[in-house]
């Protein structure tokens, strides 16, 4: 009979960080740097308005839902998780009601101000933010500038992180050890947590 296989740490990290999120956040990649977005108090109503969001901009995409904590750390609201719900979220979610017609512009000057607004939902997303969301598409990250001194005898084991990220050794990647004593290797640690989502991303196409 098989063994269960053993959870990853990061896997595990990740998920405590979805249980105590205090909001949850939600993006739909638009292209061009664009996304639409959302913010829920609740993971079930995340999944509502994420099914909104399929429903509004049907672009073959999944959105993105992000668990956020108090103290700001961000975790992904993963399959494994959504597994555990008796509710995953569906495409069928109810669509957002019509928005009520604007009042015409007094002048040609507020009509291109009007224009040229885009919808509340529909904007950049923050750095770090896009990072992830971009490491969901596949695309591997850039690496932290160590070039301050302070970083110098991190610079090593930045170095062997970004060896096996771009040979995409999935499993030198999980089972490197960093000890995030100090800013520096939270850094490596998060690239390296990065790199992994990246690859795993490209490995499911």
């Amino acid at each position: 009979m098989a063994r269960d296989r053993k959870p990853h740490p990061a896997d595990v990290a990740n998920a405590n960080i979805v249980a105590e999120a205090v909001r949850f956040d939600i993006a739909l990649f638009l292209g061009v740097g664009r996304y639409a977005t959302e913010t829920a108090e609740t993971l079930e109503e995340a999944l509502v308005k994420a099914g909104n969001l399929v429903a509004t901009h049907p672009n073959g995409r999944r959105p993105l839902i992000y668990g956020v904590t108090a103290d700001g750390r961000s975790g992904l609201v993963t399959n494994a998780i959504l597994s555990n719900m008796e509710n995953p979220m569906k495409s069928k979610a109810k669509k957002k009601p019509a928005k009520r017609a604007a009042k015409p512009a007094t002048s040609k000057k507020t009509q291109k101000a009007a224009a040229k607004q885009e919808p509340a939902s529909v904007r950049r997303l923050g750095k770090r933010a896009a990072i992830e969301a971009a490491a969901r598409e596949g695309k591997l990250p850039e690496p932290p500038d160590f070039s301050a001194e302070t970083h110098k005898r991190f610079r090593n084991k930045l170095a062997s992180v970004v060896e096996l990220a771009k040979a995409g050794d999935l499993k030198g990647l999980r089972a490197f050890e960093i000890n995030p004593v100090s800013s520096s290797p939270k850094a490596i640690a998060r690239y390296r947590d990065l790199c992994v989502v990246a690859l795993e991303a490209q490995a499911a196409r």
